[in-house]
């Protein structure tokens, strides 16, 4: 069995590392200061390593121990809420998830009537998952991530969303103008954006429009806010095959072009595995996983 560092000496580093400060955190364990020093040196003994870089009444982590503090928060949440589960079952039923707010807008909300007639006895908390923010927070039971970067599948459990096209899509109003009949006459038009670079635009024009240059842009910060704008006909925005997909569906959005590209990154659903053994957690991936492989 591993030979684990005292967990006394452990829940002292947390402390002391989260206060950047021995004293702070001697009066929130209601212990000397003195204790926690001598704590923290039986812990670097152990480990065999430095964890704090000593500045006057500071103290600064050092690069290992900033691995080992991102590790420990992670468990001290999972500790938690196992008593919690102990001293209330009901918690067990409490599920938090960050999502992309352009997916939880445009794909997810819409859905959310059906997980919760088919699980009732969930509550479910919603977060905000920045894009391209790599591993969920230690207080997200599960999140639906957006990126390039990969995943560590030792520690994490990773369930990709269908590879995402991008097309340009605009209101039934503005394509029946007529002013939509190639992918040059784009130019005429105020393209919609939903990254701040451009990226996605960029590679659609130079692949299906010889780098053709629009004359108007606007910028949002996501891409629902796009899409919004482009249903209310006020230009055209680069839609995908997962967010756009209701509203091409109903008619709101129309794709005047069949031409897209594929996208550099991709929608996944990302899970510690340490909280698959949660009841709340397995029920929503298993609903989840319906609900990618539907038109």
């Amino acid at each position: 069995m591993r030979r684990l560092p005292s967990l006394t000496a452990l829940r002292t580093f947390e402390c002391a590392a989260r206060h950047g400060h021995f004293g702070r955190a001697a009066a929130e364990l209601c212990v000397t200061d003195s204790a926690v020093s001598h704590q923290i040196r039986q812990l670097e003994e152990q480990l065999g390593c430095a964890l704090f870089v000593r500045e006057g009444r500071q103290v600064r982590l050092t690069s290992e121990a900033g691995r080992l503090l991102q590790h420990l928060q992670q468990a001290f949440e999972l500790i938690g809420k196992a008593c919690d589960e102990l001293r209330d079952p009901a918690s067990q039923a409490v599920l938090r998830l960050a999502v992309t707010a352009e997916l939880a807008q445009k794909w997810l909300v819409a859905r959310l009537a059906d997980f919760s007639s088919r699980y009732p006895h969930i509550t479910l908390h919603l977060h905000e998952q920045p894009i391209d923010a790599g591993a969920p927070a230690a207080d997200i039971d599960i999140a639906i991530t957006y990126g390039t970067s990969p995943m560590d599948a030792s520690t994490h459990f990773v369930r990709p969303l269908p590879l995402l096209q991008f097309f340009p899509v605009c209101s039934p109003g503005l394509f029946n103008l007529g002013g939509l009949k190639r992918p040059r006459d784009l130019v005429r038009q105020c393209l919609l954006h939903d990254d701040q670079d451009g990226k996605t635009w960029t590679a659609w024009l130079a692949t299906h429009a010889d780098d053709a240059q629009p004359g108007r842009q606007l910028y949002f910060p996501h891409a629902a806010l796009a899409l919004e704008a482009a249903a209310l006909g006020q230009g055209v925005a680069m839609g995908d095959n997962l967010t756009c997909q209701a509203d091409l569906v109903s008619g709101r959005l129309v794709r005047p072009f069949g031409a897209s590209v594929a996208a550099m990154g991709q929608y996944a659903l990302v899970c510690e595995r340490l909280r698959l053994e949660r009841g709340a957690v397995a029920d929503f991936i298993e609903w989840f996983t319906t609900q990618i492989s539907e038109p």
